[in-house]
């Protein structure tokens, strides 16, 4: 079979990218130069024949299709490790496949992940995210993340955080628009998802506001709209606590943290309900403790 693959060292150079957010992080990662990574995106690109981030590359902002593959690419780095450790005959690698939101996945999730990798080196995480729409209860799984709104009876389940959901934007779109109270934000595009229909109207309502008249422009999947809001093409409804590294790190501004609205649950679960095998209650412990207002940027050790 002829398959037309990539090399591997760039997808690899790639999706560290994607995933740390940082030419530099994924250099000191991959134990290479800054160079190094920049010429491995370049190929990459050049194989593709097609850019894989905005043309601004002081930024590097990944295009948005270029984050779902990274994704898919990750998950596949994720099984060629374990798979090469079975090869290798070792046995302390053994896999913990976890699967999460989407964005809670890419965003929250596996920016953290390598904190618990780091302290259980016997253990081969693995994270999958889904999408809106998919039958996650097909998917393998050892542990599962999902919210209060999709949780089956038959699994066991423990409770990790509530989401709060505030209006947000981009420093730069937010020192152009001149916010001085709630109602100027309608001044602005927002912006709204399909996958998360109605949060918008819910803050509105919370801060008094109509949206009639105001540009709105929706988006099919929460990401794409994230990734607009994060170049300053909008303003957004977000989750708070998901996307607490990007309001740590200045990437999006809260303007009034006095508004916030109910988000969901989010709920950590897994099949066996006699015995919670060791790997998932050790995995369920760490993340427990990430989840709590105490632990700060993914970067920080825990």
């Amino acid at each position: 079979m002829n398959r037309k693959v990539p090399p591997l060292k760039t997808i690899t150079a790639f999706e560290s990218v994607i995933r740390l957010g940082s030419v530099t992080k994924a250099a000191n990662e991959l134990f290479v130069t800054h160079g190094a990574i920049s010429k491995q995106i370049a190929a990459l690109e050049d194989w593709l024949g097609r850019p894989l981030f905005e043309a601004n590359r002081k930024q590097m902002r990944p295009l948005p299709d270029a984050v779902t593959w990274a994704q898919t690419l990750a998950q596949l780095l994720d099984t060629l490790d374990s798979s090469a450790a079975q090869m290798r005959g070792d046995q302390r690698a053994r896999p913990l496949q976890v699967i999460a939101p989407s964005t809670l996945a890419t965003r929250w999730l596996i920016p953290r992940s390598w904190h618990f990798s780091e302290q259980h080196k016997t253990i081969a995480l693995q994270v999958r995210h889904t999408d809106t729409g998919e039958n996650w209860q097909e998917i393998p799984f050892d542990v599962a993340i999902r919210t209060d709104r999709d949780l089956p009876a038959a699994m066991p389940s423990r409770k990790i955080f509530e989401e709060q959901l505030t209006m947000a934007l981009s420093p730069r779109l937010a020192a152009q628009a001149n916010l001085w109270r709630p109602a100027d934000i309608l001044k602005l595009r927002l912006l709204a998802s399909q996958t998360r229909s109605g949060e918008l109207e819910r803050w509105l309502a919370a801060a008094s506001l109509s949206g009639a008249g105001t540009a709105i422009s929706e988006f099919p999947h929460f990401y794409l709209a994230l990734e607009a809001a994060l170049a300053g093409g909008g303003a957004l409804v977000c989750p708070r606590h998901t996307l607490a590294d990007q309001f740590a790190r200045g990437d999006l501004i809260e303007p009034w943290p006095q508004i916030r609205v109910a988000g969901p649950s989010f709920h950590v679960l897994w099949r066996d309900r006699t015995e919670t095998p060791p790997d998932v209650q050790l995995f369920v412990d760490w993340l427990e403790k990430q989840s709590s207002p105490h632990f700060g940027l993914a970067t920080e050790p825990s």
